[in-house]
């Protein structure tokens, strides 16, 4: 028997991403837009990593306005990782989409309920109907 999961995956709403943005990148966007020199871009982003490592390795979250928050963690086998919570500004900016210029596979999917969901797979799927 199928799950939820398994028709939101299938039918639901998904960003169509392009390639990862490298560093170089975003260092000549970055320059574009500041007018600052690429190696000053390039030297504080370097920083920022340093900076990143230099505060969790003292167990202090990083805030970083309009970015977010870099917080110190460990993992139950006492592994330390840096777990990142974005700032709300940065989550609003893209949320509802009206700003998203990139591609989306089935946006319209994103108004089915749970029930219509359902109906699609157990259409396709009849041997293996959606059970939530």
């Amino acid at each position: 028997m199928a799950n939820l999961l398994q028709a939101v995956n299938a039918y639901g709403p998904k960003l169509d991403l392009n390639k990862t943005a490298q560093l170089d990148r975003v260092v000549a966007w970055m320059s574009s837009r500041t007018g600052v020199n690429k190696s000053e871009v390039m030297m504080v982003l370097q920083e920022l990593h340093e900076a990143l490592i230099f505060f969790a390795s003292e167990g202090t979250p990083v805030k970083l306005p309009g970015v977010g928050t870099f917080t110190p963690t460990m993992n139950r086998k006492g592994e330390i990782r840096i777990a990142f919570r974005p700032d709300a500004a940065l989550k609003k900016a893209l949320r509802d989409g009206d700003d998203f210029v990139g591609r989306m596979k089935n946006k319209s999917a994103a108004s089915l309920t749970n029930e219509d969901l359902k109906a699609k797979w157990d259409a396709e799927h009849p041997d293996d109907p959606l059970v939530y």
